[in-house]
């Protein structure tokens, strides 16, 4: 009994040797399993991440893409378009800040549709270009992102900010931009009988007494800015803004003029668009002399950092 409890304890030790043996030599094995674990789980988040900024990257490459292909025509030139790629960025990053709605994007089937089979592809690649030429650059001023208004074609120069709006946006000056006489956009004339002119103005504000004769006591310009835009309408009794005016008659802009002439209604109207920031065909024009998209933004936005 003795000999075999002897042996038995013998037996327990040497196992318990073993056990230990077994662990000292595996322990590396197992710390570096560990560790390489905990390394290659590192990697593979790392790894992750980068594929969700890169897929982020795509999307709003994508989104600028075809935002840029709903603000200018395809076919201006690359600088021109560059810069309003980099106008499209800050607005949408503007509205992103802002809690504001995001500005529109035309979809892949109607820019498809609007530019045809063979077309589609260059063009969409030439939008590709403009936004990865420009990547992560937008507007600010004096270290914020700020909104950027654009219009198509000025009235020969871009608007002055009157005294409150220019608190928001002091980068908006009245800048030079003649070239703009050479759009086809430019100049728009159209004649009214004085039946229709009284009846349209009567549609919109029936509460008014218009006169059954004599165009400018049924409606004349009050007042106009420094670039000729009008900023108000005096009608019989009430004032309305040009903005409303030009909504009635459905003008291309505010700047605008009402005549007689001949027994008719001849209502003349320059530029396209609201006539703040770059006017597009006049960055167009700018590029084709050989300036870049930074030069040209440089010029419509005063003070502005492109960053």
């Amino acid at each position: 009994m003795l000999a075999g409890s002897i042996y038995y304890s013998m037996m327990e030790k040497i196992k318990t040797i073993l056990s230990l043996m077994i662990i000292i030599i595996c322990l590396p094995y197992l710390v570096t399993f560990v560790v390489q674990g905990d390394f290659l789980n590192d990697s593979e988040q790392e790894e992750a991440s980068q594929d969700e900024e890169q897929d982020k990257s795509e999307e709003d490459t994508e989104q600028l893409l075809l935002m840029l292909a709903n603000e200018m025509p395809v076919n201006f030139e690359k600088e021109a378009l560059k810069a309003q790629a980099v106008i499209a960025r800050t607005n949408l990053l503007y509205a992103r800040e802002n809690d504001q709605a995001e500005p529109e994007r035309m979809s892949r089937e109607d820019l498809r549709e609007r530019y045809g089979g063979k077309d589609y592809q260059k063009y969409y690649e030439l939008l590709k270009s403009c936004v990865e030429e420009t990547a992560g650059e937008c507007i600010t001023y004096k270290g914020d992102i700020v909104q950027l208004p654009y219009h198509f074609v000025s009235a020969g120069k871009t608007r002055e900010l009157t005294q409150s709006q220019e608190q928001k946006m002091p980068y908006l000056k009245s800048v030079s931009s003649m070239s703009d006489l050479r759009s086809e956009w430019f100049l728009k004339i159209e004649f009214l009988s004085i039946k229709q002119y009284r009846n349209k103005l009567r549609s919109a504000y029936p509460d008014v007494t218009f006169p059954q004769e004599g165009v400018e006591k049924m409606a004349s310009v009050d007042q106009r800015d420094s670039a000729s835009y009008v900023l108000s309408v005096a009608l019989p009794g009430l004032k309305i803004s040009g903005e409303e005016f030009k909504n009635i008659f459905a003008l291309n802009s505010t700047c605008f003029s009402v005549k007689e002439v001949d027994g008719q209604v001849r209502i003349v109207t320059k530029g396209y668009g609201q006539g703040y920031g770059m006017s597009q065909f006049g960055a167009n024009e700018m590029a084709k002399e050989g300036s870049d998209y930074k030069q040209i933004l440089e010029y419509y936005y005063d003070g502005v950092q492109l960053t």
